[in-house]
């Protein structure tokens, strides 16, 4: 099950997402077995294909580590 954990304790994402201006680059990294990385490859999709609709989105991309078990996602979004 994935578990959101912070990844600045000064300024923790909710904060961040209340910013209105500047470009956003978003970061997830997901640790996860090799039986639930297809799992998390169909979910990257359908969250993939939602963030380009959204406004301002410029692109997404996942990046897997070389045995596989990280895996880390960046979406990058221009000014709001």
């Amino acid at each position: 099950m994935p578990q959101l954990v912070e990844m600045d304790d000064a300024v923790i994402l909710r904060e961040q997402l209340e910013v209105t201006s500047g470009p956003v680059v978003l970061i997830n990294k997901f640790d996860v077995s090799a039986e639930e990385l297809e799992a998390l490859m169909r979910a990257w999709a359908d969250d993939a294909a939602w963030m380009k609709r959204q406004p301002s989105f410029i692109s997404t991309q996942l990046h897997r580590g070389i045995k596989g078990s990280s895996v880390v996602r960046t979406t990058q979004f221009g000014e709001r």
